[in-house]
């Protein structure tokens, strides 16, 4: 088998791979970042389906300056072309829709809105800013746990439940209250959110270009055999290319964006790893599964909303978006791709088949008739690592690993306070930060 030499190596090209991968060409690193698909990004990528540029997962990607998204790009000067959706969401409970106000505020709106009730809905609002800010909740109880202590209002619970699930993938009972607070403080620091104009695989090719441009390599439709490793320390990957040959490639640095079980996998086992990590992988290991539907009609289901949807009457459904009006070049002229979102109401046991049976049923329910005046363009369960999270939130793994020079990157380690393509993001700033000595 040939060789070749880097100073790092980055096992797939999802949100946290391709940023680690800018990161360290940003520090003048040359480094590989292999991707077994022929498509960059993972679950923040697109495939084009009857002239549509459908998602492979995310839909509302962070954009602001305080977005280690954003902060990926600018190390290496690259644009990111986005439609700019801050503040477009509008809520569904059983007794109406909820607009965010454009100016701000609008967490108590949601709040007074959900209630119904003045008095009520300041009295919670104060709970939720002392949780904020003078006594955050541990982690030994779930956000559900926390509401159920001072009301008793099943609206704004339910307006909660659909905001964990559409934000967070889990449900309000999965999640720890401390974490749900800490993103509640993190996503409110100027924090702004965004569509890529030209699907999200046009947004990774581009920051792919820069880094090959930069000296390092990104190197599509060739997967990882297994992470070398000897006395401790990582010396390299075995790859298996797009001609069918097989490669060693050697670095001290390898960054996995595989998800923190398949990264022990590869790099030979659990023996091979101290045992409270060993320990850590395997608790409260359980990951996020997801159900997506996208559809064309002739028009769309809500004409003239250009935002995303959460639904907090709902059981399955948690979202829906419609990208053509908010960017004309995801489908053709006269076409409408709606995006749906549908999470299973016990996310450690999943009735999959029956659960995205009804978040059929409730998207029609929502909108009498649509079912039979749509082009379905995909109707799919994802179980496993991918595309849905590999961790819940509050449960992921450190960065760093026991074997020298082995780090992962991706949802499975999110930093805390951090979610979704966010959290792949922050966790490769995290890594490079400590590689580089940056912390």
């Amino acid at each position: 088998m040939s060789n070749e030499n880097f100073d790092a190596i980055v096992i797939g090209s999802g949100m946290g791979g391709i940023c680690a991968a800018a990161r360290l060409t940003g520090e003048g690193m040359r480094v590989l970042l292999i991707e077994k698909s022929p498509y960059l990004g993972g679950r923040c990528g697109h495939r084009v389906r009857d002239d549509c540029l459908v998602t492979t997962g995310a839909l509302m990607i962070p954009m602001g300056p305080s977005s280690a998204i954003r902060q990926a790009f600018d190390i290496l000067d690259v644009d990111m072309d986005m439609v700019d959706l801050t503040g477009r969401m509008r809520y569904r409970l059983a007794h109406g829709d909820y607009d965010l106000p454009p100016g701000g505020g609008g967490l108590y709106g949601m709040v007074e809105f959900a209630m119904q009730d003045e008095a009520a809905a300041k009295a919670l609002f104060q709970r939720i800013t002392d949780a904020l800010f003078k006594w955050t909740p541990l982690d030994t109880i779930s956000i559900r746990e926390w509401f159920d202590q001072y009301t008793d209002n099943r609206e704004v619970k339910n307006l909660f439940q659909g905001y964990c699930a559409a934000l967070m993938g889990v449900n309000l009972h999965e999640i720890p209250a401390s974490d749900f607070f800490a993103f509640l403080k993190y996503s409110s620091k100027g924090s702004r959110f965004g569509m890529s104009t030209h699907g999200n695989g046009a947004l990774m090719d581009s920051l792919a270009d820069a880094i090959n441009r930069r000296g390092s390599e990104v190197r599509p439709r060739t997967g990882c055999k297994r992470i070398i490793v000897d006395q401790g320390k990582v010396i390299g990957v075995e790859v298996h290319g797009a001609d069918g040959s097989d490669q060693v490639i050697t670095a001290p640095l390898v960054l996995s964006n595989t998800g923190p079980d398949s990264t022990v996998m590869l790099a030979g086992g659990e023996h091979l790893f101290e045992k409270s990590y060993v320990k850590r992988l395997h608790r409260n290991a359980a990951d996020a599964p997801i159900m997506h539907i996208s559809f064309v009609m002739d028009e769309p289901l809500i004409p003239g909303f250009d935002g995303c949807m959460v639904f907090g009457n709902t059981r399955n459904l948690i979202y829906l978006e419609i990208p053509s009006q908010i960017s004309p070049e995801i489908s053709p002229t006269g076409k409408y791709l709606h995006t749906a979102y549908g999470a299973p109401a016990d996310a450690a046991n999943p009735d999959m088949k029956g659960e995205f049976d009804n978040t059929l049923a409730e998207l029609e329910e929502n909108f009498p008739g649509v079912t039979d005046r749509v082009t379905f363009l995909v109707k799919a369960k994802h179980r496993g690592q991918s595309p849905g999270m590999r961790r819940w939130i509050g449960y992921g793994m450190p960065v760093n690993t026991p074997i020298e020079g082995l780090y992962n990157v991706g949802d499975g380690c999110a930093p805390r306070g951090t979610i979704g393509t966010e959290s792949a993001a922050a966790s490769a700033r995290e890594a490079v930060a400590m590689i580089t000595g940056k912390r």
